[in-house]
């Protein structure tokens, strides 16, 4: 079987790709961790950042949290279910990115989807040192769909295909 020199150069130029991305700069670099999921509609996890670490204030993990709950989702933990991203197409993404930036402004909307960081005193076995500072955060993901949907960001659940 003969490969093209085509196809080769093809491939290096996309793994070449992949290694120049995972170098530019990350502004998520949080691991979060599902906790409970509250029949009020909150959603409490465990959040760190593996570059802050010690460093790691509380008003970035409350916006972390909001953040991983829009795009990325929350691995689940000790029963508590994997709670999928609310933002789960491009255009839902795209269509959040047009708000983003006053959204998590200072004195954004972020702010009533969450409830206060508190640090946690039990650290994730996983993470390297115990010093790292790690919040408990809870997110209202109820409240925070039913905003997207007022803003016809997401459609709501109710709503047909």
């Amino acid at each position: 079987m003969k490969i093209k020199s085509s196809t080769i150069k093809i491939c290096l130029l996309f793994v070449f790709s992949l290694g120049l991305l995972s170098f530019l700069p990350n502004d998520r670099n949080y691991q979060t961790e599902c906790v409970s999921l509250e029949s009020d509609g909150y959603l409490t996890i465990k959040i760190w950042d593996t570059q802050k670490r010690s460093l790691y204030k509380a008003v970035k993990a409350r916006k972390d949290a909001v953040n991983a709950v829009l795009y990325s989702g929350v691995a689940g933990s000790n029963g508590c279910p994997t709670q999928p991203p609310i933002l789960k197409t491009a255009d839902e993404q795209e269509k959040f990115k047009s708000i983003e930036e006053a959204f998590f402004s200072r004195n954004g909307k972020w702010v009533m989807f969450t409830r206060s960081a508190a640090t946690e005193t039990t650290v994730p076995s996983h993470v390297e040192n115990k010093s790292w500072k790690v919040y408990q955060v809870s997110v209202s993901k109820g409240e925070l769909r039913k905003y997207l949907e007022e803003n016809n960001i997401i459609k709501p659940l109710n709503q047909g295909f």
